[in-house]
């Protein structure tokens, strides 16, 4: 009796094999990812990935969609995830989902959960280990992927905004200093952190403040014009320096002296980050706080509530208001701030002296 054949598989077939893997384990839907990305991702040539793939579509696992580049997986009725989930969101993140910190990555699972009871597709994809080419390819992968109706970019830069532009997706980013007008911006906003600061700060006396925005490359333009609309509504001074100079010890010293030589009595920091900065200050100058002056710092982690002294207050942008801030975004197109001000009165949190007597 003949023995029969040892039959060796070609890299294709192999190949192929881990496709239908991939697709059936990982539930992939609609398009799949270009010939050139499946190349990089499994370290093989162009012309043996494309071989791979007519086999797929002889087997009837892949269609073929308006010509050969254009693959979908075979029996997808409905060839967009969005579809089968109301809204497919798509988090890019260019910031390590390991070293994130608590605050937004707690947020991103918030908005993961409520959206999927809403049965709504949600995906968080870490590219921060790339840049250039590359992070155009793997960005351009996942959004071919999940086919998103809403894109939110975690502090994006060029490259990867370059990658979901073409996209029929609406784009937000949070974080970073991307501008395009395409891109809704989430995240921290001013208006309502100072108008939360000055109504504390005004039942304490004060009615001159002073803001220090050091190192910052992109003018806020939207923050100013509200923080002027507040100091206005108000009847306070709100006297704010605007730089990009590099944020540093001596940056600040300057502009604490200069603040404090036109009579505020009470200093906003826009973040913790810009706070410990002018802590150096204050020891040098023997300025206890808040005795000596009142500080309020807008945004904080919330390692700050431990800090002593205590400050005339702070805020604390909490994970479920960054989440709901994002979920409206996608339900809406919008940004609702009644949330973000109930959210603000919860984080507040004032300090254990009133401060100082402010000038007449």
């Amino acid at each position: 009796m003949a023995s029969a054949k040892f039959e060796k598989k070609s890299t294709f077939e192999h190949l192929s094999e881990a496709i239908e893997g991939q697709i059936r384990q990982e539930g992939w839907r609609g398009l799949i990812p270009s010939g050139r990305d499946l190349a990089y991702r499994h370290k093989v040539s162009l012309p043996t990935v494309q071989k791979a793939l007519a086999l797929l579509v002889a087997r009837k696992v892949l269609v073929s969609r308006g010509g050969k580049r254009r693959l979908e997986v075979a029996g997808d009725k409905t060839p967009t995830a969005r579809t089968l989930a109301g809204h497919q969101v798509l988090v890019l993140s260019q910031q390590s989902l390991k070293e994130m910190r608590p605050p937004l990555s707690v947020a991103l699972q918030l908005l993961q959960e409520r959206l999927r009871k809403e049965e709504q597709g949600c995906e968080v994809v870490d590219v921060s280990g790339f840049q250039g080419k590359l992070l155009r390819k793997q960005a351009h992968a996942a959004v071919t992927r999940y086919r998103p109706s809403h894109c939110l970019m975690i502090q994006p830069d060029g490259d990867l905004y370059a990658s979901v532009a073409r996209s029929d997706a609406k784009l937000a980013s949070m974080f970073g200093t991307l501008r395009a007008k395409r891109v809704k911006r989430l995240g921290h906003d001013y208006g309502p952190l100072v108008a939360r600061a000055v109504q504390e700060l005004k039942a304490l006396g004060h009615r001159r403040l002073f803001m220090p925005f050091l190192g910052r490359k992109v003018k806020l333009k939207d923050a100013l014009a509200s923080i002027r609309r507040i100091a206005k509504e108000e009847a306070v001074t709100i006297e704010v320096r605007y730089s990009a100079e590099e944020l540093s010890g001596r940056s600040m010293e300057q502009c604490l002296d200069a603040g404090r030589a036109r009579g505020a009595t009470a200093i906003l920091f826009p973040q913790w980050g810009d706070f410990m900065y002018a802590q150096t200050y204050f020891a040098k100058k023997g300025l206890e706080l808040p005795r000596d002056i009142s500080v309020v710092v807008l945004v904080c982690q919330l390692e700050a509530r431990q800090f002593e002294p205590s400050l005339a207050g702070f805020l604390v942008y909490s994970p479920e208001a960054m989440a709901e801030q994002m979920r409206q975004w996608v339900a809406t197109d919008s940004i609702e701030y009644q949330h973000l001000k109930e959210s603000l009165d919860q984080g507040w949190q004032s300090g254990g002296s009133m401060g100082p007597v402010p000038r007449s």
